[in-house]
C-alpha cells in the first residue's frame, strides 16, 4: 500500500496538498504477508529504480510479480478460507 503523503518541508515550503513531495508506504501489510527486513529493502530497491534509475516499470512490474510470489498467506489476521489477495491480479 503506498499513497503520497505531505511532508514538513511541504509546509515550509508551501506545497500544493494535492502534490505532496513524499510517499507512505503501508509496512503493516507486507508484514502480514510475512515479508521482514530484508524484503523491506528490496522493495525500495524496485522503488529506487523505477522514480530514480528511470528504469523500465513493466521490467520491474514482472520482477515484483515474481518476488511477491511466495507470500501468499496473511499472518497476523483473522482466519479466512481465501489467500490473500486472491480477488487482485498481479500479473
Amino acid at each position: 500500500v503506498v499513497n503520497r503523503n505531505l511532508l514538513p518541508k511541504d509546509y515550509l515550503l508551501k506545497t500544493d496538498y494535492r502534490n505532496p513531495s513524499g510517499i507512505r508506504l503501508g509496512t503493516q501489510e507486507v508484514t502480514r504477508l510475512g515479508m521482514g527486513k530484508e524484503e523491506m529493502r528490496e522493495i525500495a530497491r524496485f522503488i529506487s529504480r523505477v522514480l530514480v534509475k528511470r528504469e523500465d516499470p513493466e521490467k520491474v512490474r514482472r520482477e515484483v510479480a515474481e518476488f511477491r510470489r511466495p507470500f501468499q498467506k496473511v499472518h497476523y489476521a483473522f482466519s479466512n478460507a481465501t489467500e490473500a489477495y486472491a480477488y487482485v491480479s498481479i500479473t
